[in-house]
């Protein structure tokens, strides 16, 4: 059994496509005795964008930019990666390793070269489940606990290589446990190509926590997910259109006339057929309404509890209440209360017909540009 550690390097990745300068890698035996260890480079026929941005500093390269673009490209290389990430009895390592396998996705389209199947274990996913951290750590962090004395200013693929090799060697000789075992004891660090997708254990685990989630979501709020204001773009922005154009009525009797009223977003967020029927309600009512809890007149409170009788905060709610105490009064009233002064019922609007929603405004409540002309003469 063999061990490949391998990282890369890339001129830029404009568009989250990797343009790959360097595949670097060692290969061990069991031991972990050093067989080889080299830095393939390539040409990227990409230009070098290197700064960093955010919270993520620029970093600097092994070799200057004459160097790569007179290597061969990734084409020439693409079987000797091949066959170094698909040999027989041979196990893939690397660090953040997901990142590095979408750069070789992407290069294979970029170059129209077939995506090829094979397995890799992400020893980043590994330190961090062994540690129980929350934050994943960066390689170098991780290499200076088991002894590397190097530092990471200079990126180089084949010494990151072995800076994952000498964390892996770290965790087997701290736990007492071999790669195989350190891998079936926590397996969110498998990752795989295969069918031209990547995945992982742990993206999978994700995943399902969040159709877990978003389930229980759908039950405790009693609304479909189909109704939910973020399920597609389009029903957020169109309601979010819809709060700043609808025609709000001025000769209102309505005791919420001239009244500025926010929903708790514990409502808000999974009910938008619902809260399309009462801002078109409102607006014939002569009130306003706003998202913002600081501007609100009136505040409709709105409870999800689970299943242990916890509420759920709301921070709507929360903002509110500050703005309360502090710097004039704001009424609060329930759910039911609202739709009670606007003589319907949570049955009643929870279809949908933009056919009798109240009418917009037009776009600024202009003249078009050819009357304005017509007027001036």
């Amino acid at each position: 059994m063999e061990y490949l550690f391998f990282d890369i390097e890339c001129a830029n990745c404009f568009h989250g496509h990797g343009k790959i300068c360097s595949f670097g890698y060692v290969i061990t035996d069991e031991s972990f005795n050093i067989i080889s260890k080299n830095d393939i480079l390539m040409n990227p026929h990409s230009r070098f964008h290197l700064c960093g941005h955010g919270n993520h500093p620029g970093i600097t390269l092994g070799y200057d930019e004459k160097t790569f673009n007179a290597s061969p490209d990734f084409p020439r290389h693409y079987n000797k990666i091949r066959e170094l990430l698909t040999k027989p009895d041979r196990l893939i390592f690397g660090f953040s390793v997901m990142s590095d396998a979408g750069y070789i996705k992407s290069e294979c389209q970029r170059y129209r070269k077939e995506i090829f199947d094979y397995s890799f274990i992400d020893i980043q996913r590994i330190y961090t489940d062994y540690k129980e951290l929350v934050n994943t750590p960066s390689l170098i962090y991780c290499a200076h606990e088991y002894g590397v004395t190097e530092s990471q200013d200079v990126h180089k693929s084949d010494d990151d290589s072995y800076f994952t090799m000498c964390v892996l060697k770290g965790l087997c000789k701290e736990t007492g446990l071999t790669p195989r075992d350190l891998i079936e004891k926590y397996p969110h660090c498998k990752c795989w190509c295969k069918n031209g997708e990547i995945g992982s254990e742990f993206l999978m685990h994700k995943e399902a926590l969040k159709a877990q989630k978003l389930s229980k979501m759908e039950r405790l709020a009693n609304s479909p997910r189909s109704n939910w204001m973020h399920t597609t773009e389009r029903a957020a922005k169109e309601f979010a259109t819809y709060i700043k154009r609808v025609f709000v009525s001025r000769g209102s009797s309505s005791p919420l006339s001239g009244k500025k009223v926010c929903i708790s977003a514990l409502f808000e967020e999974y009910h938008f057929n619902e809260m399309m029927n009462i801002i078109s309600l409102l607006a014939r009512a002569g009130a306003k309404y706003t998202r913002h809890a600081y501007s609100c007149d009136i505040f409709v409170e709105y409870n999800i509890e689970d299943k242990n009788g916890k509420s759920y905060k709301c921070y709507r709610r929360e903002k509110a209440q500050i703005i309360n105490d502090t710097e004039r009064e704001i009424e609060f009233m329930t759910l039911d209360s609202l739709l009670e002064l606007l003589c319907t019922s949570l049955n009643d609007i929870s279809t949908l017909n933009r056919a009798t929603l109240a009418p917009i405004k037009r776009s600024a409540d202009k003249l078009p540009k050819h009357r304005k002309k017509v007027e001036n003469v």
